[in-house]
This record gives structure tokens, C-alpha cells and sequence, in this order.
């Protein structure tokens, strides 16, 4: 239970040191919404690696429902690339194109993201 506390306050910490640079962000962030990305293969061989985007889901909606970072809602948007780079690289452009993201959390794989 201790490790999780300290995971728990480790990564919000980290999350509000980046607000300030964040809020300076035109794209991304409004008055009452953060959009942050990840990327993670919930189908094909690597789905059981899908665990990682979905536990990060969980953990902004915790941080959502303590009422934000600074009265401002996380919108989580999360997408399968069933660990393919090409699907990494097209669902990142996508999202960064449409929705306006300022920060991708930790997406699954070195080849994924080493072709973002």
C-alpha cells in the first residue's frame, strides 16, 4: 500500500509541476480541460501490455474526481495501435491534428514511439 501512495503522489506531483508550462500551451489545454494522449496495444499479441494505458486511464480519473488540477478536467484520450508503429504514428498525428494535445503520457513500446 505504501508503494502505491508514493507511486500516486509521485505522478500527481509531476503532473502539477508541468501545469504551469502546460497552461502556457495554446493547444490542449483550456480554462476547464487538459487533453492528454496515449497510445497502447488493447488488441493483437502485446494486448496484456494494454494494462499500462488503461491503468493510467484510471489514475486521471482519480485526479478528475479529487477535482481536477487546478479546477481543470483531464480528458483522457487513449487508442489502440495493437503495438503496430504505423498505427502509432497515424493515431498520434490524428489526435494531435483534430483534438489539440498537449501532453502524450507514456505510451506502450520503443518501436511505437520511436515512430512518433
Amino acid at each position: 500500500m505504501k508503494k502505491k501512495t508514493i507511486f500516486v503522489f509521485v505522478s500527481i506531483l509531476a503532473l502539477v509541476l508541468c501545469l504551469p508550462f502546460a497552461a502556457m500551451a495554446e493547444e490542449g489545454v483550456t480554462d476547464t480541460e487538459i487533453h492528454i494522449g496515449q497510445w497502447g496495444p488493447q488488441t493483437g499479441p502485446a494486448a496484456p501490455w494494454g494494462a499500462v494505458a488503461r491503468g493510467t486511464g484510471v489514475l486521471f480519473k482519480m485526479i478528475n474526481d479529487e477535482g481536477g488540477i487546478h479546477g481543470r478536467k483531464i480528458v483522457y484520450h487513449m487508442f489502440d495501435d495493437a503495438y503496430n508503429p504505423a498505427k502509432t504514428k497515424a493515431g498520434v498525428k490524428e489526435l494531435q491534428e483534430s483534438v489539440g494535445i498537449v501532453a502524450w503520457a507514456a505510451g506502450v513500446g520503443t518501436a511505437c514511439g520511436l515512430s512518433v
